[in-house]
């Protein structure tokens, strides 16, 4: 059996459709992955091969040709997990035997954000992706994502990190800085007073930002004023997802990267403020946990991008602080001999 996994971006979404691609290999499918092209290496680190074909257009005329490469190859099954407009062009462009469209549910989650209902009966992303190949009778083998890295590509990122001062010897906290809407960052001020609270705890932190958070980042470790803090700005995705592999717990905004800890089998801590975990995007891997302050406004949006209306993020500022310290402390003593 032939399949094509539909998934374009972004990192976090990607990444949860592993089990999909877990079970589908597990039944003898040769597994093919339709994907943008900045995303396209995140495939090497599957835990099953696949072929990988990059998507880097952006018009109809670039999805026709890119339609046009499957000519030769007839699909038995297609699972679109984007369903989205280009995902959908190009299935309809397809000759496919059999195609599943993941189920959104648009009026749930439409519901949670501006009803404030149905969180009880939310699901998980990784859970709605699984319902598609439930349909075709293949059994289900996993339900948590999963990545891997290879022994040889680890030893890189860790001669970058001994590099900056960074010791392999010492408990290590990861925090994932930023996320892609800038509501969905956690602020400065909690992650200062995370760090206030685990001042006397020996660990050693990484911090992963993007480029632009350069100077934010860097304001902050001369606040800190500890000096067993290193940044990994700018690096190459196997440099980053080697680094992440390093820490013993990783402390996130609700981004791609609090998916690939958790996928790579460290123990993620993600904060959400605009967005939900009920909105199926909570971390899911071994000693996982979604953070979450209660508040009524949150969520603001299914994604995260819109405006805080409030002069204050509360969603953010009534996170208890301290309970999440604690969750990092019982991490660090669980890692102890690992």
């Amino acid at each position: 059996m032939r399949c094509l996994i539909v998934r374009f971006s972004s990192l976090g979404d990607i990444i949860l459709t592993t089990p999909v691609v877990e079970s589908l290999a597990e039944a003898g499918a040769e597994v093919h992955f339709a994907v943008a092209a900045r995303y396209a290496e995140l495939l090497a680190y599957f835990p099953r091969p696949m072929t990988g074909h990059a998507f880097s257009g952006r018009t109809q005329g670039d999805l026709a040709n890119y339609a046009a490469g499957f000519a030769d190859r007839r699909f038995d099954l297609v699972l679109d997990l984007h369903a989205n407009w280009r995902s959908r062009m190009l299935v309809r462009r397809l000759d496919a035997h059999h195609v599943l469209t993941y189920p959104g549910d648009f009026f749930r989650r439409w519901s949670m954000v501006y009803l404030k209902r149905g969180f009880i009966r939310a699901r998980h992303v990784v859970e709605r992706y699984l319902e598609t190949i439930r349909e075709t009778q293949i059994p289900v083998v996993t339900s948590v994502p999963r990545l891997v890295i290879p022994a040889q590509e680890k030893a890189p990122a860790k001669r970058s990190l001994t590099q900056l001062g960074w010791s392999p010897d010492r408990s290590t906290i990861g925090i994932g800085w930023g996320a892609r809407w800038p509501t969905k960052k956690v602020p400065v001020k909690l992650w200062g007073e995370l760090a206030a609270r685990l001042k006397t705890t020996p660990a050693a932190y990484l911090i992963f930002a993007a480029a632009q958070d350069q100077t934010e980042v860097a304001e902050f470790v001369e606040r800190s004023g500890r000096e067993n803090v290193f940044p990994v700005i700018g690096k190459p995705l196997p440099d980053v997802l080697g680094a992440i592999s390093f820490c013993h717990v990783f402390v996130s905004s609700d981004s791609g990267l609090m998916h690939a800890a958790a996928a790579l089998g460290v123990p993620t801590l993600g904060i959400f403020g605009p967005t939900h975990p009920a909105l199926g995007f909570a971390p899911r891997g071994p000693g996982s946990h979604a953070i979450h302050s209660g508040i009524f406004c949150s969520p603001c949006s299914r994604h995260g991008r819109a405006p805080c209306y409030r002069r204050h993020r509360h969603c953010f500022e009534r996170i208890n602080v301290e309970s999440l310290a604690e969750l990092v402390r019982e991490h660090l003593r669980g890692s102890i001999g690992r």
